[in-house]
């Protein structure tokens, strides 16, 4: 503006004509060189592989720059709440999905995607469920990934000592017999300071082989409740694997799990498909791979727990929402969805994608058996949640304080004050 004031002293017609021009000129571009879409995300681990996703987008929309802010999960939620409260979010925020979603939506900080994002439509029920409101149907979050759970183990420790995939749950026990012997810790696992979560994972590891497929819409219709013999034998399950968790397991955190599986000190850790990319990128020697937690019966079906990770949705107070728009419907399209699988090894909310990973191959060809994961997908859309109730217990339960009678009593208490089966 400093050379136009000098021009404008001297030669006012010459100024008109380049203003003019330039008019011209910046109607054609399709965005600003300055616009920058703010994206918050609590996947701190993705750190690298979002940031090579998103240079991909940049260098096909010149003009847009995404600035990914990364905050570590335990802090997440409550700083997204603060800000969208004080109007001082984000354009794009990464979403819990089911229930923790709701109170957004509800509070109005969200817009619904169904007009402006059309390759939602292409997505599967399974990923758009936990992106989906409650009361208007409507959908307001891009999903990125269809997780599944199951049973990663190393397969060089495998290998040297002998041991094949369990076809049943005698198998498993013998082979975790068979690991302690051996000084290997057989499953990495732990809930302290604030990892229980990881501990109902592996309870949604090993529910479905107990439980069975149809059990979750037993659950929703209100045919069967917590308190039901086949979901307190999955927690008896859980418990009474104490002897092949790791030493001290009531002091052991997520993060020391998974390092004792990543450096090989462990065999086995119950998790979900996004560990996949998170131990290759932090060991790229492991050699790993998953299976699904063995039947009594090696003639059983063997099921896996699935569920909507998140989505990522647009603030309804971005001052930048035709850009945050075009970023979301990279997000909905194949090519995000193609290098998500790529990058980070776990399934995407499309199948239309290459699978180039056997882990990840291993994962999709798991998650055609898949059941809804209980905890998450069923009961936690209002408080007290099942999953708040498990993960204040579930130490206890291991140790042997609170019998799996007991927890199973108090979620289906908790749950019973707002739950309504559906008739």
């Amino acid at each position: 503006m400093s050379m136009l004031s000098i021009h404008r002293r001297t030669a006012l017609g010459l100024i008109g004509g380049l203003a003019a021009a330039c008019a011209g000129i910046l109607t054609t571009l399709p965005a600003r060189a300055d616009s920058t879409v703010t994206l918050w995300s609590w996947r701190t681990e993705d750190e690298a592989a979002m940031r090579r996703i998103f240079d991909v987008f940049e260098k096909n929309n010149q003009g847009i720059k995404v600035d990914i802010q990364f905050t570590p999960d335990a802090d997440y939620q409550n700083r997204l709440s603060t800000a969208l409260r004080g109007g001082r979010g984000p354009d794009i925020a990464q979403l819990k999905a089911y229930g923790e979603l709701q109170p957004f939506i509800e509070g109005g900080y969200l817009d619904a995607l169904d007009d402006s994002v059309a390759e939602l439509k292409n997505m599967p029920d399974a990923a758009l469920g936990g992106a989906r409101g409650r009361a208007d149907g409507k959908l307001y979050g891009v999903p990125y990934s269809v997780p599944m759970m199951g049973v990663f183990y190393n397969e060089d420790i495998f290998s040297a000592q002998g041991i094949e995939i369990p076809k049943t749950y005698k198998d498993f026990v013998a082979a975790c017999e068979k690991l302690k012997a051996a000084g290997i810790t057989p499953i990495a696992n732990g809930g302290a300071n604030g990892s229980a979560w990881e501990l109902e994972i592996g309870v949604g590891v090993i529910g479905p082989t107990i439980y069975g497929p149809g059990f979750y819409d037993e659950m929703m219709s209100g045919k069967a409740t917590f308190e039901d013999p086949r979901y307190v034998a999955a927690l008896k399950r859980f418990a009474e694997l104490k002897p092949y968790y790791s030493d001290g397991f009531a002091g052991i955190d997520y993060t020391t799990a998974t390092q004792q599986f990543i450096g090989g000190k462990a065999a086995m850790f119950f998790g979900g498909s996004f560990e996949n990319g998170s131990f290759k990128s932090q060991n790229p020697k492991l050699k790993f791979s998953i299976f699904p937690f063995p039947a009594d019966d090696a003639s059983t079906k063997l099921y896996t727990s699935a569920f909507s990770d998140g989505s990522y949705g647009l603030v309804s107070e971005s001052q930048n929402k035709e850009a945050a728009t075009r970023v979301l419907n990279f997000m909905a399209s194949t090519e995000f969805a193609q290098l998500f699988a790529d990058e980070l090894g776990w399934p995407p909310a499309r199948t239309d994608v290459t699978v180039k990973d056997p882990v990840l191959a291993k994962m999709m060809e798991m998650s055609k058996n898949s059941t809804p994961y209980l905890t998450l997908v069923g009961f936690r859309w209002q408080t007290p949640t099942a999953s708040s109730v498990m993960q204040s217990e579930i130490i206890d339960m291991v140790e042997g304080n609170v019998a799996p009678e007991k927890l199973a009593a108090d979620m289906q208490a908790a749950v019973a004050t707002w739950f309504k089966p559906k008739q």
